[in-house]
């Protein structure tokens, strides 16, 4: 006698539900920038997005996900801590707004980061900024 459809798909869902309980939520990686979040057009900026030991991978996303760069050169701060850097040569009007972190570490990818908000503010230098290149 088969198991019944209805079982089986219970029975699978029982598995995957302990599986994902038992790897456990990744820990949310944090964020920062560089000279801070207030920065006059045409100025630099980087952002810091750091989470745990291992990670492939962190992404920088822009507010509404469609806009993010990954970067794979993950360097180690600490024995606990990884890192990875995004810079922007010179900000623009268009560089403001919300970004967060996310990484990717075991075939999964974390919770995100708490939001930052950039700010270009101040007056504008001679040369124009060049627009927003990382995102």
């Amino acid at each position: 006698m088969s198991p019944h459809p209805t079982a089986l798909l219970g029975l699978v869902l029982c598995l995957a539900q302990t599986i994902h309980t038992r790897e456990g939520a990744l820990p949310r990686p944090s964020i920062s920038a560089e000279p801070g979040t207030v920065i006059p057009p045409g100025s630099p900026v980087t952002f810091h997005c750091q989470g745990p030991v291992g990670v492939h991978a962190f992404r920088l996303e822009r507010e509404n996900r469609s806009q993010y760069k990954d970067n794979d050169e993950v360097s180690l701060v600490s024995p606990f801590l990884s890192e990875a850097t995004f810079r922007v040569d010179s900000v623009s009007e268009d560089s403001a707004g919300r970004y967060r972190c996310i990484y990717h570490k075991a075939s999964r990818w974390s919770e995100y980061s708490e939001q930052l908000r950039l700010e270009v503010e101040g007056t504008v230098p001679d040369t124009e900024a060049s627009g927003f290149d990382l995102l």
